[in-house]
């Protein structure tokens, strides 16, 4: 998925989680002719990813914006680019929002490969050599061999997610705007090539610590700025690949921050 598609994803799923209500997305589905019950999720980001991935995976975004722009007519919303790409994995899915692995070769020698809910009994193809637990399921594209390392990305980002809805100190709006950017931080991280997969499984677990300490009931101010620093070292090492990244994690850091005050 190319730089322009990522963007355009991100900002079409920022608006309709800003402008729309939970209810309001359900009516925008019904009258887009897709089953609201069936998309992924049970939150309004994820139900907005869900019906975006739809739109998208369907060739539809047009009657999606047109719907958008003819409710919320104020608002600015994005032209689709010229070279728009579907997220990897996403053609010819019947998994809406799910994020697809595709691996050649992995050898964990002993450590766990751990990847969401299985939708498909064919997860992985080619070979593997796994010598401890297995669960397959959500894919992400990945190769390489990963040493004594859990490849868990969907499921802490989703972790990420429940720990936000459980921040003690922080608003509602603060809480689905965090939502919000972990959602269109999966989309970007899945945008990602092969060769950075370490780079992404950095940037998550080191989200997923920021994420928990903030939502900590006493919050460590000194502990959080440590860990901000560190996920921004991480994302600036993707900077070039996909320079969305960092601003995502700029407005994740700038949220919590305010939230942990």
């Amino acid at each position: 998925m190319n730089e322009s598609s990522i963007q355009f994803q991100a900002e079409v799923q920022q608006k309709l989680t800003q402008y729309f209500d939970k209810s309001e997305i359900e009516t925008m589905a019904f009258m887009l002719g897709v089953d609201y019950d069936s998309l992924r999720g049970g939150t309004k980001p994820t139900k907005v990813n869900a019906l975006l991935a739809h739109m998208s995976r369907t060739g539809r975004l047009p009657d999606l914006l047109t719907y958008a722009s003819k409710e919320r007519p104020n608002a600015t919303w994005p032209a689709i680019p010229a070279d728009f790409e579907l997220p990897q994995g996403s053609a010819g899915s019947e998994s809406d929002g799910v994020t697809v692995f595709q691996i050649g070769s992995l050898n964990t020698q002993g450590g766990a490969f751990i990847a969401g809910s299985a939708i498909n009994g064919s997860d992985l193809s080619n070979s593997k050599s796994i010598q401890g637990d297995q669960v397959d399921g959500n894919k992400h594209v990945l190769s390489g061999t990963f040493t004594n390392s859990a490849i868990n990305i969907e499921s802490k980002l989703d972790d990420v997610t429940q720990t936000i809805q459980a921040m003690p100190n922080a608003t509602p709006d603060q809480k689905d705007r965090l939502v919000q950017l972990i959602d269109a931080l999966k989309t970007a991280l899945a945008g990602l090539p092969a060769t950075r997969a370490q780079d992404v499984l950095n940037i998550t677990k080191r989200v997923e610590a920021l994420a928990s300490e903030a939502g900590s009931d006493l919050p460590d101010p000194e502990y959080i700025n440590d860990l901000a620093e560190s996920l921004k070292r991480a994302a600036e090492k993707v900077a070039i690949a996909a320079p969305i990244v960092a601003a995502i994690i700029n407005s994740i850091i700038e949220l919590v921050n305010a939230i942990a005050v």
